[in-house]
């Protein structure tokens, strides 16, 4: 009896580190499968956050060329300012040397057509005195022929 005692008290022993080595693996079985759920959650996650960086790289990449693209036009645009501005001044320069010319022609028209009025009045002048002197010598050819046909007074008289 007393072995069998002991035997089953080893038996209970047995069966008791059996049941809590049992309890023990499913305790841990329990973690394990909850560990793992976190894993896949957490390699979800993971991957989603993989993707959102990716997506944002390729946002910032595409910005960045954006960017480039943008500091060139603007480049461009400021070369094409500049090459507007320098046009621009020698248009107006241009613009001034013809105002200036412009000026100077109407003040050569104007002394022109003093030195035209001025030049009117003085052939005016000597057509007047060439009139003046024609008619004189109309009377000295007058009188040169009365002295040198005292007898005749029109043209008729003399021939007959």
């Amino acid at each position: 009896e007393l072995e069998i005692s002991q035997k089953e008290l080893a038996e209970t022993e047995h069966h008791a580190q059996v049941v809590q080595k049992n309890s023990i693996i499913t305790k841990k079985q329990e973690e394990i499968e909850s560990v793992t759920e976190q894993l896949s959650q957490l390699k979800g996650q993971f991957q989603q956050l993989n993707q959102d960086a990716n997506t944002l790289a390729e946002r910032y990449s595409r910005l960045e060329k954006s960017t480039t693209d943008l500091k060139n036009r603007f480049q461009e645009i400021l070369a094409e300012r500049n090459e507007l501005r320098v046009a621009k001044e020698k248009l107006q320069a241009h613009q001034r040397q013809t105002q200036q010319e412009l000026h100077d022609l109407q003040q050569d028209r104007d002394r022109l057509l003093q030195k035209n009025e001025l030049a009117k009045s003085k052939v005016e002048a000597i057509i007047q005195r060439l009139g003046i002197l024609g008619t004189a010598q109309d009377q000295h050819a007058q009188e040169i022929q009365q002295l040198a046909h005292p007898n005749a007074e029109t043209g008729e008289e003399i021939q007959s």
